[in-house]
């Protein structure tokens, strides 16, 4: 059995902040996010929309509407389960 492991480098050239990914699945990341929330969208479903395609597995969808509710200034959602 053979594994073979391979190690990409990229370099980002005029780019201040490559940004977090928050959807594994698609490649979104945290700036592409405010950028889109900065333009009025304000829902993760609206922004993957916008970005070209729906979310897969779901599990970025709370994390990218905290960065959406943050660029609008909203106060974060409680997470389900939590607060009581």
């Amino acid at each position: 059995m053979q594994l073979t492991i391979i190690l990409t480098l990229s370099i980002l050239e005029g780019v201040e902040e490559p940004g977090m990914y928050v959807c594994l699945c698609n490649g979104y990341r945290d700036v592409e996010l405010r950028e889109l929330a900065g333009k009025g969208i304000a829902s993760a479903a609206e922004a993957y929309k916008a970005l070209g395609k729906g979310p897969d597995c779901g599990r970025c969808l709370d994390c990218a509407q905290q960065i959406i509710d943050q660029v609008h200034g909203r106060p974060a959602a409680m997470a389900v389960g939590g607060g009581d």
